[in-house]
């Protein structure tokens, strides 16, 4: 499929230069049927089949046995080509027939023409991202298809460079899954890059690690208020950032890991307008204590996963406290680093969020084994436990043993880093192959 695609696209310059190049006519059988009529008529020393048998040193029954028994369009190929011994023999009373008629018309059949749009998609799905431009410049009917929905669902531009008007251009095709991450958005000037204002369709994005300036970022983010799931890992963040990622209701994951220059008032306003918020990672954002106790409303009942850690001196037993009270239905939290933290933050999470599965507290220093061991018996629905030592000692691996004597159903550390919300699940990647939470598109 690809040797054909190659060679419609190529195909017309080909046969241009291979006419052009040499010296004779084109063959009878590579015309049309009107041209060879033409064509025909104009030739007044036609030699006849005798003269034509003379010349070869043929029998006329020899003649008439090759004829018979050789297909039709090769027959005219053998017959009509021009050489250098001789010239062209043509015969009317052959193309008069309707079966040479026939013959001379399959040879000019668009088998791409003829071919159902969802074959002519299917094969383009293999193509990359320059040769689909390529193909664009063939016809109309190419254009279009090149340019189709199911083409460019999916954008992987993972560790690649790309302005910013050539990225809006290509999420205006219909794209919903990008990944960017480790990429870089250039810079240009804003006469060359107009804003646009049309609804991109993008629903999951991948901005993690990608060099990108605020001012650009947020101009994608505000074309697309249908966005569900939204990494902004180790990004600068700004005010109007946050205040375009507000406007996206329909938001149920978001990633601000490791960002810098977090407005308080701005992300607040993200988790009361993003109402159906499931996923929220805040780790080691600097985070004022104050604005930890202000995060969420009195009740958010869809908040499933949270992750605070890094929060060394910012969380307390008391925003714990708060939290909990504040998301009866959290399933997943990650306390990890906030030495703060002692055993009656452990007492709230346990009292306010009967549903927890999922309990991650490495280098927490003022919780002692002990308190963790009481406490676990009243969180009925745990099933991970995550707790990382800074100092593997002795006196750690007592308490795995005691945890796994006393909580058998309870798997102990499963993961060592947080997934919170992050596109990717495992720290096992394939190679050339983008993760996009629960999709996965491949370069």
């Amino acid at each position: 499929s690809l040797r054909r695609c190659r060679f419609a696209v190529l195909g017309k310059q080909w046969y241009q230069r291979r006419v052009r190049g040499s010296q004779t006519r084109v063959p009878l059988a590579e015309m049309s049927v009107e041209h060879a009529h033409k064509r025909c008529r104009t030739l007044s020393n036609t030699k006849t089949r005798a003269e034509y048998c003379d010349t070869e040193e043929l029998s006329e029954d020899a003649f008439d046995e090759g004829r018979e028994n050789c297909p039709p369009s090769e027959h005219i190929r053998q017959m009509c080509t021009p050489t250098a011994n001789r010239t062209d023999i043509h015969h009317t009373e052959w193309l008069a027939s309707p079966f040479w008629r026939q013959s001379l018309s399959n040879d000019h059949v668009n088998r791409w023409e003829n071919s159902a749009d969802e074959i002519v998609l299917k094969i383009f799905s293999y193509l990359k991202f320059e040769d689909l431009f390529r193909c664009a410049l063939v016809c109309r009917h190419w254009r279009t298809l090149s340019y189709d929905r199911l083409l460019w669902n999916q954008l992987n531009l993972a560790h690649r460079s790309i302005p910013l008007d050539k990225l809006l251009t290509l999420l205006a095709l219909g794209t919903r899954f990008l990944s960017l991450s480790c990429g870089e958005v250039k810079t240009r000037s804003a006469t060359s890059s107009p804003k646009r204002k049309e609804t991109l369709h993008l629903e999951y994005a991948d901005f993690g690690r990608c060099n990108v300036s605020p001012p650009q970022l947020t101009r994608v983010i505000e074309c697309a208020p249908n966005l569900l799931k939204l990494n902004l890992e180790s990004i600068p963040i700004s005010g109007p950032l946050l205040r375009a990622t507000a406007q996206c209701t329909h938001l149920q994951v978001l990633n601000l890991a490791m960002c810098q220059h977090v407005n308080p008032t701005q992300l607040i306003a993200v988790t009361r307008n993003c109402t159906k918020l499931q996923e929220l990672n805040l780790a080691w954002c600097n985070i004022s204590e104050k604005t930890f106790n202000r995060l969420f409303p009195v009740k958010c009942e869809s908040m499933r996963k949270l992750n605070i850690s890094g929060g060394r001196s910012t969380v307390s037993c008391e925003t714990l406290r708060l939290l909990s009270s504040s998301l009866p239905n959290l399933r997943v939290i990650d306390i990890s680093d906030c030495i703060r933290v002692n055993r009656y933050g452990i007492a709230h999470l346990a009292a306010n969020c009967p549903l927890l599965e999922e309990l991650s507290c490495s280098r927490v220093y003022e919780l002692s084994i002990m308190d963790v061991l009481s406490w676990a018996k009243k969180m009925q629905h745990l099933r991970y436990f995550n707790s990382f030592p800074s100092i593997m000692n002795a006196r750690f691996i007592d308490f795995l043993k005691k945890m796994k004597e006393k909580y058998p159903h309870v798997q102990l550390n499963k993961n060592e880093t947080s997934f919170v919300a992050r596109p990717c699940s495992t720290l096992h990647l394939s190679k050339g192959v983008a993760h996009l939470w629960e999709k996965q598109i491949r370069s």
